[in-house]
């Protein structure tokens, strides 16, 4: 999501003006407007001036309080309906309207209050950070890109240069030493400028050996620095080659099989981690896993109960959006109370084993037994 402007007032109203990008961001958007918010939005009209007049079809600026939002994903458009709130002069005030919502169209929604919920659905929906599951660097002996990389596109975030003289005969210390400091620089602005412990993977690129060179410079900083955040991470760090160390390596590199496999093992290895706990309390049988949609429901109904919600993103992404918004509101609940949110991907095998189970599963701080129990039993 592309955000254009927003304004704000002390007492929590305000608008954003925003731009949806991808399938997901229409997602988001059907969940952030809701009734009596107004959306002001360009949409085609059929428009006479006369009643005998042939309709003609004219682009309009509208104004809608809102009343009723669709969003039907296979269609990858939305629909809002509601009622016009501003005089136009091919549109009587007050009249019923359906604007349609599509990808790379430019609105602005008003709300008379933000809450913290609808804030954050824009902030996460706006920010590369928040989207992005990966980090890169591809490199060369001199030059260094690092690269967040979200489902839809890579951005440079930083751009590392230094001038590393030859090796001579019988003397390379001045290129070492050079390319030591290099090496150096590139380490500290990638832990600078990734967000490492939110990062699912990193993937270190180059011709020859200097992604490994920068690998083995991290983690001595890391040592030296008792940064254990970086250490923690060391097995989310991937070393992989490709022909240069400009920005087209990266994409040679991520289209590698080799490093498709390697970047998904890595990327679930938690939820693998994390579902494999969940099996064990489970077997165990100890009143803290508990998978369905009714008993998860009543375990994030007890406060702080739940430690992790897993979830699968089939939930998130099925057709029935009331199902949808019914597990938006249970991980924001969870969130609220403390606990952890775990989206898991259908495309990985511990997404598949969780979809076998109904897909929604929670693990507990504590024991609570039978909540598998109908509420009419005695």
């Amino acid at each position: 999501m592309k955000l254009v402007h927003s304004s704000f007032e002390k007492d929590k109203s305000g608008s954003v003006s925003l731009v949806a990008q991808d399938k997901e961001d229409l997602w988001t958007l059907y969940n952030l407007i809701g009734k009596d918010d107004e959306v002001r939005l360009k949409t085609i009209r059929n428009v006479k001036k006369s009643p005998s007049d042939k309709p003609t079809r004219k682009l309009l600026s509208l104004s809608l309080s809102v009343e009723n939002v669709d969003f039907t994903p296979s269609d990858e458009v939305m629909r809002i309906k509601g009622r016009t709130t501003v005089q136009h002069d091919d549109v009587p005030l007050g009249s019923y309207h359906t604007a349609e919502l599509e990808f790379n169209q430019k609105f602005t929604l008003y709300k008379n209050d933000w809450d913290e919920i609808s804030l954050d659905l824009v902030n996460k929906s706006c920010s590369i950070e928040a989207k992005a599951e990966v980090g890169a660097v591809v490199l060369q002996e001199g030059v260094a890109h690092l690269c967040l990389i979200t489902e839809n596109m890579t951005i440079l975030r930083s751009k590392i240069e230094k001038s590393i003289p030859k090796k001579r005969r019988g003397d390379s210390s001045a290129h070492d030493k050079q390319l030591d400091k290099f090496m150096e620089a590139a380490a500290e602005s990638l832990i600078r400028n990734f967000n490492i412990e939110k990062l699912q993977v990193i993937v270190l690129v180059s011709p020859g050996f200097s992604a490994r060179q920068l690998y083995d410079k991290l983690f001595s900083i890391a040592t030296t620095t008792q940064n254990k955040p970086l250490v923690q991470a060391k097995s989310k760090f991937v070393v992989a080659h490709s022909s240069t160390g400009y920005l087209q390596g990266l994409e040679e590199a991520l289209k590698s099989p080799e490093l498709q496999k390697q970047l998904s093992d890595t990327k679930f290895q938690r939820n693998v981690m994390l579902f494999d706990e969940f099996s064990k309390l489970l077997n165990d049988d100890d009143g803290k896993a508990w998978y369905g949609e009714a008993e998860v429901t009543k375990a994030v109904e007890l406060q702080g109960a739940v430690r992790t919600l897993m979830v699968t993103d089939s939930l998130f992404k099925s057709d029935d959006l009331a199902q949808r918004k019914k597990y938006v509101s249970l991980t924001e609940q969870v969130k609220e109370n403390g606990g952890e949110v775990v989206v898991f991907s259908s495309l990985h095998d511990s997404g598949e084993q969780l979809n076998q189970l109904t897909g929604v599963a929670v693990i507990l701080n504590y024991p609570v037994p039978n909540l598998d129990d109908d509420e009419d039993d005695e």
